[in-house]
């Protein structure tokens, strides 16, 4: 064997030797630390599994639990509501919040979290309510920049796009300057006419409102209105969502117009942020909370919430808290949330209100009367009778009678007719009749707004 070739083999064998050496050190050594070594894996084991498991937490007597999931290949979500029973969320995606790059999708969940539709949108939709008086799913899109609005018929699913007549903000808007106050509106009133949206101003941003804690008057810098909720007193309610402010309009946009100011804190120097506000209707319900960087609906239940009272989600703090409406204190219920956003109350009873219809017929013996509906949210499985009276305005005793209508079970609303008047009355009183019906409690259900309706027979078809 060549020379060369034996001293590489030896170099090669005593390489081989110290490794083995080595290896038997080691050895030595990590046996020395076995169990130490064991017992950290399996403490970072246990710790990998806790953080793997974290998320929301609430604290007795609510309870917190995924509603929904992600669904595939959606993301983003926020605002939240319902309509006929059902659960629907928008995901805005990874669309521009000037509504380039792509579109929303308007998702539509059973009671129980099952996915049953979708609608798509053009652009961002970063706001949704059901309108109960035109029974439409409103979608409004991108936010400040290039605003617009689509309605969406939850039952047909076909959809209808708008279009702001001027320059104006959504229905809710911003436009601070370098202090960041707000000097536009922030709250503005909507009127479709031949696609388009035409505004008239309700809350000025620079308005002055009274605050609520110390009694003063107050200007708000109201330099992010978010949301817009109806509280149990018939007010509207604004977030203000970076502000850390609910703002109260009660009477909006008539003469005798007031605003309140309710500055929020969550008893630290930090700010806490509001992004939206729900009033339960009765103490045993779900609010549904929309987290967004999460992409999930989570569902906290409770028979204890307080009917009247406020809840908010917090994005700065990952919280839906309860809000004291003296103080402004918000004591978290429900904690490790990423970023909630959307919220939406619905009672485990069927909340009950009240609309009239456009049916003016002529029933036997010439008597004329009109259609109501009664619509509920909330629980629907169950048959509930809901009462009511009937008070007729034009008569010269006033007269009131009472009846009751059947909701079954299923269904999220009912008709009844109510004679107004007959031909002779109207040919000797001229077109006086009017009548007014009021929701009256019952078993089974809760009164919310609008709780009466009117019908003047000289207005009808108006």
């Amino acid at each position: 064997m060549p020379k060369q070739a034996v001293v590489g083999d030896n170099l090669r064998k005593n390489t081989t030797r110290q490794k083995i050496h080595q290896m038997k050190i080691g050895y030595k050594l990590t046996k020395g630390y076995q169990k130490l070594a064991i017992a950290l894996v399996i403490v970072t084991s246990a710790l990998c599994t806790e953080a793997y498991s974290a998320g929301p937490v609430a604290k007795p007597p609510y309870t917190v639990s995924v509603f929904a999931g992600p669904p595939n290949g959606l993301t983003n979500p926020d605002s939240i509501t319902t309509a006929n029973g059902n659960i629907y969320v928008v995901y805005a995606n990874a669309t521009n919040a000037d509504g380039t790059g792509g579109f929303s999708t308007i998702v539509e969940y059973s009671p129980t979290g099952k996915t049953l539709r979708s609608f798509d949108v053009t652009g961002k939709s970063d706001g949704l309510k059901y309108n109960p008086f035109d029974h439409k799913l409103w979608a409004l899109r991108n936010e400040d920049s290039n605003p617009a609005l689509t309605l969406i018929d939850p039952k047909t699913g076909l959809k209808t796009d708008y279009t702001y007549a001027q320059q104006a903000p959504m229905l809710m808007g911003s436009n601070v300057d370098a202090k960041g106050q707000n000097h536009s509106p922030s709250i503005v009133k909507a009127r479709l006419v031949n696609h388009q949206v035409f505004v008239t101003p309700v809350l000025q941003g620079d308005a002055s409102l009274i605050d609520i804690a110390n009694g003063q008057n107050v200007v708000s810098l109201q330099s992010d209105p978010d949301s817009l909720k109806v509280d149990s007193a018939g007010d509207l309610v604004l977030d203000s969502q970076a502000d850390g402010d609910l703002i109260f309009i009660n009477a909006p946009g008539s003469p005798n117009q007031a605003g309140l100011r309710l500055h929020l804190s969550n008893g630290t120097p930090n700010q806490i942020t509001v992004d939206d506000t729900v009033f339960p209707t009765s103490p045993s319900g779900t609010i549904y909370v929309v987290d967004t960087k999460g992409d999930t609906v989570y569902a906290v239940k409770s028979d204890a919430f307080q009917p009247g009272g406020a809840y908010s989600a917090s994005d700065s703090d990952g919280i839906l808290g309860k809000v004291d409406l003296s103080t402004g204190l918000v004591t978290s219920i429900v904690t490790g949330m990423q970023t909630p956003h959307g919220a939406l109350f619905v009672s485990a009873f069927s909340d009950v209100s009240i609309f009239r219809s456009d049916d003016l017929s002529l029933q036997g013996q010439n008597v004329l009367d009109v259609a109501f509906k009664v619509e509920r949210t909330g629980d629907v499985s169950k048959e509930i009778q809901v009462n009511y009276v009937v008070k007729d305005l034009a008569s010269d005793d006033k007269r009131t009678f009472a009846g009751s209508v059947q909701i079954e079970p299923g269904k999220s609303s009912a008709e009844f007719r109510v004679p107004i008047g007959n031909l002779l009355e109207i040919v000797e009183d001229r077109v006086t009749q009017e009548a007014t019906v009021i929701l009256e409690p019952g078993t089974g259900y809760n009164v919310v707004n609008p709780a009466t309706a009117t019908i003047k027979l000289k207005d009808f078809g108006k």
